[in-house]
């Protein structure tokens, strides 16, 4: 599918940043927002980018944000928050906040661009960043791994919902990835402290990764003959966790106590 029209959130850094990149690299126009002011330096030279700085959980910035927009053949949400702590550190105001930014962003931007894409005569993607994390909780990231959570099944289930609206949703539920978000997590498992600054892992993955991961899930056709979807999710180097969760839940708390 050749993409002329995208929409970026979290644009600033990490992977929306790089998802950026690729798609002025492929021709396409972006329209991207980031609640960082830094957004519009990044993109200041290149005509075929729109900055909109602003705070995804407003329904009214979203509103406007859509209301300039044209066609929009994808949509990229990978704005978010990781802080990282100990429940009793952490505690229910922080945790409402995490949960407000990632999956009350979510469901606003989810609102406001549905309506956009269905009333459109051809077909267009939705990706939506989850993590890992929803499905494999770790100590010391309780809030955020909820927040994931919740994600992960309100996009997956949308996945389901809207095929037969010509929306192709994917969910990409990575390991974690090299992008400034670490930073926010240093007090969060000890791996990922670990991680900050490295230029790879074991544990860790590149943006590139995941986004080639996402290029290749959008590309896949359905099978016997239409009657088996694509998958709405992707877990990018997640397999290994993600299996061990499946076949025993206290395995797999072994597993990840290992990295705390």
């Amino acid at each position: 599918m050749r993409i002329e029209y995208a929409l970026v959130t979290g644009a600033a850094s990490g992977i929306g940043a790089r998802a950026v990149e690729r798609l002025r690299e492929a021709g396409a126009e972006v329209i991207t927002t980031d609640v960082s002011e830094t957004l519009h330096a990044r993109y200041a030279s290149d005509t075929g980018v729109r900055t909109v700085v602003g705070d995804i959980t407003d329904e009214a910035f979203v509103r406007e944000l859509l209301a300039h927009a044209p066609r929009l053949d994808r949509v990229m949400h990978c704005a978010g928050i990781m802080p990282a702590g100990r429940v009793r550190d952490v505690g229910a105001a922080q945790a409402r906040h995490v949960m407000r930014i990632n999956y009350g962003g979510t469901l606003t931007l989810l609102d406001a661009t549905l309506p956009h894409l269905r009333a459109q005569p051809t077909p267009s993607q939705l990706v939506v960043m989850g993590s890992l994390t929803g499905y494999v909780p770790m100590q010391k990231l309780a809030a955020y791994s909820a927040s994931k959570a919740a994600v992960n099944s309100y996009v997956e289930i949308l996945a389901e919902e809207e095929r037969a609206n010509g929306i192709h949703v994917l969910l990409v539920a990575p390991t974690a990835v090299r992008t400034p978000l670490l930073e926010q997590a240093t007090g969060g498992p000890k791996f990922i402290g670990g991680l900050v600054g490295k230029a790879s892992g074991l544990l860790m993955v590149t943006p590139d990764d995941v986004l080639d991961a996402t290029e290749r899930a959008l590309a896949r056709r359905p099978r016997l003959k239409g009657l088996i979807p694509p998958t709405p999710v992707i877990t990018p180097g997640g397999g290994i966790a993600l299996a061990g969760r499946r076949v025993s839940r206290r395995f797999a708390w072994w597993a990840t106590n290992l990295f705390n």
